[in-house]
């Protein structure tokens, strides 16, 4: 079954419209990425051009980091639960892949 990815205008892409929705699409489309072994993930369409905006598992550590910030930031503690939540489906050893132990500690500090 393909996933299923949202499809927005270039506009609203341009100005960050959708930014909520393509965060929510990014984590738990890269949790899937991660249960799956996918080495790229699909977070978005653009509608009227033949363009999807993917990200190779390279860049998964950065979305991800990106998202709490996210979240963090709009001080959304309902998302912040929710990101968690996805994060806590990965396995151990996949997590382990994308963040170390001492990464972690550090940026436990840094708040």
């Amino acid at each position: 079954m393909p996933r299923k990815i949202p499809i927005i205008s270039l506009e609203d892409f341009e100005a960050k419209a959708k930014k909520p929705l393509m965060v929510k699409t990014l984590v738990s489309n890269i949790a899937e990425g991660i249960e799956d072994n996918l080495e790229s993930i699909n977070i978005a369409e653009i509608k009227n051009y033949d363009l999807i905006l993917s990200v190779p598992k390279a860049e998964w550590k950065g979305g991800l980091e990106k998202a709490l910030d996210y979240y963090i930031n709009k001080e959304t503690l309902n998302k912040a639960k929710q990101y968690f939540a996805e994060v806590k489906k990965m396995p151990l050893k996949e997590f382990n892949k994308i963040f170390t132990v001492k990464e972690i500690k550090e940026n436990g500090k840094q708040n």
